[in-house]
């Protein structure tokens, strides 16, 4: 990845409201043969709340004519700033 690029995963618009305190996404980055994936381990509140807002965030903006967005059922899930790469320790498996 280079640049402004960050990896992203598509979902449908049942994760704006699927969420428990007991269930977390585990989204997989695939980087190539012989390369260890990285592993994004998220809270499914922190999905829902991301994927309802950004949509909403993204049907409010004019599109690139200038024309209003039609609605979809596709989200988008990302996490720019790699908050939860490699956050095993958000799943409480293990003790310290």
């Amino acid at each position: 990845m280079g640049g402004k690029e960050y990896p992203n995963w598509t979902l449908s618009n049942k994760a704006d409201d699927f969420y428990s305190d007991n269930l977390f996404y585990v989204f997989v980055y695939l980087k190539g043969v012989n390369h260890r994936p990285d592993f994004y381990i998220v809270p499914s509140k922190v999905v829902a709340e991301h994927t309802k807002n950004k949509h909403q965030e993204w049907l409010n903006r004019l599109g690139k004519k200038g024309q209003k967005h039609n609605d979809s059922s596709m989200r988008k899930f990302y996490d720019k700033e790699k908050k939860y790469l490699e956050r095993w320790d958000l799943l409480g498996l293990y003790e310290k």
